[in-house]
């Protein structure tokens, strides 16, 4: 059984998988207890409560034969895409330790690394393609206590932008001369993964997501968290108008114009980015996932403001599910992550 486990800032979410079909599924919200949901907070224990919770309510056993993989933040990773000779594994890790160390700001910590590969190089037959993956071993430590702290003792650590990549891979098929865009929207960041010709990788981490909105309605609305949490998911993009009070109402205008227009202007920015250095290529599909991405208005909003036409990331439109899912796309990193060891 792979077991995927996506540790985010708002829930947990499981995804047990097995031969193409969804075993167990859930969520559950962490540190509900935390007033005004202050991130700095969080300790260990909140994740580890929430853990143990669900697998109580999915009546989920991890076995010692099961492979558990979870995740590591995109903004607490660094990615880099790399054309290298085939060599042994130990001898390529060694190679990719100096990278980290001269390419990759990792805060002059020690780098541990990794690699997905994506095979034979389509110019050069001598040369792999490989994205190498590098953290350090602080934030290492810290993800592994967590995980200890959960019982669970047979696990792989992956990358939100890697889980995002392969969800995709596994569920939609991509012409070699397109290029794709997936754009997760979660509590703290977005995570935004380019696929492109040649299977080209390019990631970026947005600092706008969920939280950002929640904490902007604060401000206007002078109200606290949770109250403008509950306008947000009941208002969506349009918890930004229609208030009673004119002087209200103008500078929460002002303030979806900033915090929307600034989501797409990063978007934006990262996909002039992408195609700076590139020739004779354009971008074919977009998808949203994430636990913001359904908030109402979001899409349409993103599509007009960007002139594109996104589509809700579906994780298990190749899956046999146990349930039927409101919001299936929020699962999308954790059942990337469940299909890691199929990538191996």
């Amino acid at each position: 059984m792979n077991i995927g486990i996506d540790f985010g800032h708002y829930s947990i979410k499981i995804v047990a998988f097995e031969n193409d079909k969804i075993y167990s599924l859930g969520e559950k919200r962490i540190a509900t207890e935390i007033k005004g949901f202050n991130l700095e907070k969080l300790e260990p224990s909140h994740w580890v409560s929430a853990f143990n919770s669900l697998c109580d309510e999915l009546s989920l056993k991890i076995k010692k034969t099961d492979t558990v993989i979870t995740s590591i933040a995109g903004s607490k990773v660094s990615i880099k895409p790399m054309t290298t000779l085939e060599m042994e594994e130990s001898e390529l890790i060694d190679i990719l330790n100096f990278e980290a160390k001269k390419h990759i700001p990792l805060d002059g910590s020690d780098p541990v690394v990794d690699f997905h590969s994506l095979g034979q190089n389509p110019k050069e037959i001598d040369k792999i393609d490989i994205i190498l993956v590098a953290t350090t071993q602080k934030i290492i430590k810290a993800h592994s206590s967590i995980v200890k702290l959960c019982g669970i003792k047979n696990s792989i650590f992956d990358t939100d932008p890697i889980a995002l990549l392969n969800c995709h891979k596994y569920n939609y098929d991509s012409s070699e001369n397109t290029v794709d865009v997936l754009i997760n929207i979660g509590l703290t960041s977005s995570t935004v993964v380019v696929y492109g010709k040649n299977q080209e990788i390019f990631t970026r981490e947005i600092t706008i997501a969920g939280n950002s909105i929640t904490m902007e309605l604060m401000k206007k609305l002078n109200t606290d968290y949770e109250s403008s949490e509950i306008v947000k998911i009941d208002k969506g993009v349009n918890s930004f108008n229609g208030m009673s009070n004119e002087s209200n109402e103008a500078s929460i205008q002002i303030s979806q114009k900033n915090i929307f227009s600034e989501l797409s202007d990063e978007i934006r920015k990262t996909l002039r980015y992408y195609m700076k250095s590139k020739v004779g290529v354009s971008y074919d599909k977009f998808y949203l996932s994430g636990g913001s991405a359904i908030m109402n208005g979001l899409k349409d909003f993103l599509n007009t403001s960007l002139n594109v036409d996104f589509v809700n990331l579906d994780p298990f439109i190749k899956s046999e599910l146990i349930k039927q899912e409101d919001n299936p796309s929020k699962y999308a990193i954790a059942f990337g992550l469940a299909l890691r060891k199929l990538e191996k």
